[in-house]
């Protein structure tokens, strides 16, 4: 779901590549652990019509949603701290042990302060899909003022996740520039330039598209520039867009398309939507008509997951509702969204599952200090935040154990 980070601004190429030393014996499982030991080759992701690859071999993304923070402190102030509270720093060690043993190969980041990076490098085994947040919210895309803060906030974000990898070979799955940009600001976008139908920059090219879908291309093809330009290497560059806003905006000339998709919008936005060829679902329905809309580019769902929220209507299976939603049933249907994306008539690159901490702190400072039983958003954890001595720690709740039965060792 959109992230309100109001203040985050005081913030057709396949292959990625990268700089680095000769190959390291591929039977040693341990010998890339970090990716700083010597003679590590270079991380390097592809794609073809369906999948995600990573140095050669089918990577099927198992994600998780990750926003570090801990009661009383607000993830976009935690971004930008030189020096991180103890409890912060403890926290997300915890949380990425966690996330690790769950069995996910991958951590979707956003806004993350530089100790997250170091920590992930740290703990090995899990890659990055790293979220370049842009305020959508504005009334022009185009703007330049408002383009100029954007590509002073890529090179941050870059500059941030290459710190912790002084071999310039962070395990980055992709860059996702943009995440469910607003229809009104799309809308008011295309509105002030009717004439901007096209992109042509340095490595992406788009015809017969609309200015914000232009405004993505261009923003795309700056950050590719500039960690070519900078660390000798590039990533994987797409956008996650929203069921609100699919028919609005479509970015198959990125290197593949990625959706945030959950099980209690379709009926509500979509509810033409044709069952699923296998579960009979309308989820499995959306996920495979979102691959056909563009088969030959692969569909990474970047977002899927359910609130426990306790006081919204309870709506139950088989689409659940957006909050009330027991954490059984949070469970039970979680795991359905995974097999209806296994088994959709068409393949699907993988799967983020939004997400990991209970967010308190969406409505800002004071919110953050409890957790708020009428604010939905709160409560799409996959372990909750407890009060545990002067302090705070998480308990897993049911869905966790049934996503690590799935997805473990």
């Amino acid at each position: 779901m959109n992230l309100r980070w109001a203040a985050i601004f005081s913030l057709f190429l396949l292959q990625s590549c990268g700089g680095g030393s000769g190959p390291v014996d591929s039977t040693d499982p341990t010998a890339c652990a970090t990716g700083l030991e010597p003679g590590c080759s270079p991380t390097r992701f592809s794609v073809d019509a369906d999948f995600i690859y990573k140095d050669g071999a089918r990577f099927d993304l198992r994600g998780i949603v990750y926003v570090p923070g801990e009661p009383g402190y607000l993830p976009w102030e935690l971004e930008v701290m030189n020096s991180l509270p103890a409890e912060v720093m403890s926290r997300i060690d915890s949380d990425l042990a966690g996330i690790k043993a769950l069995g996910a190969n991958t951590v979707r980041l956003w806004g993350a302060p530089a100790y997250c990076y170091e920590a992930v490098r740290a703990i090995g085994g899990l890659n990055i899909l790293q979220t370049i947040w842009i305020d959508g919210e504005v009334d022009d895309f185009h703007d330049a003022a408002f383009k100029t803060r954007t590509r002073s906030y890529i090179r941050t974000v870059v500059d941030r996740v290459y710190a912790a990898w002084p071999d310039n070979n962070p395990p980055v799955v992709a860059f996702l520039v943009g995440n469910e940009l607003s229809e009104a600001s799309i809308l008011s976008t295309n509105q002030a330039h009717p004439d901007v139908t096209s992109y042509a920059g340095n490595h992406f090219i788009a015809g017969d598209i609309n200015a914000s879908e232009a405004f993505i291309a261009e923003m795309a093809d700056y950050l590719r520039s500039y960690e070519q330009e900078t660390y000798g290497r590039t990533s994987l560059i797409s956008y996650a867009n929203d069921i609100r806003t699919v028919d609005l905006v479509d970015t198959p000339f990125l290197d593949f398309r990625s959706q945030n998709a959950y099980s209690y919008a379709v009926p509500f936005y979509r509810p033409q939507t044709l069952p699923g060829s296998d579960s009979g679902t309308l989820f499995q329905g959306w996920v495979e008509e979102l691959k056909y809309m563009h088969p030959g580019v692969p569909l990474l769902i970047t977002e899927s997951g359910l609130s426990v929220s306790p006081n919204a209507a309870h709506q139950g299976p088989p689409n659940y509702g957006y909050g009330g939603n027991t954490e059984a049933e949070q469970a039970a249907g979680i795991l359905q969204n995974l097999a209806d994306i296994e088994g959709a008539a068409i393949a699907i690159a993988g799967v983020s599952i939004h997400e990991y901490l209970d967010a308190w702190w969406k409505f800002g400072y004071e919110d953050s200090l409890s957790q708020d039983p009428d604010d939905i958003e709160e409560w799409f954890g996959i372990v909750r935040l407890v009060p545990d001595g002067g302090g705070y720690a998480t308990e897993p709740r049911p869905v966790y154990d049934e996503l690590r039965s799935v997805w473990g060792p």
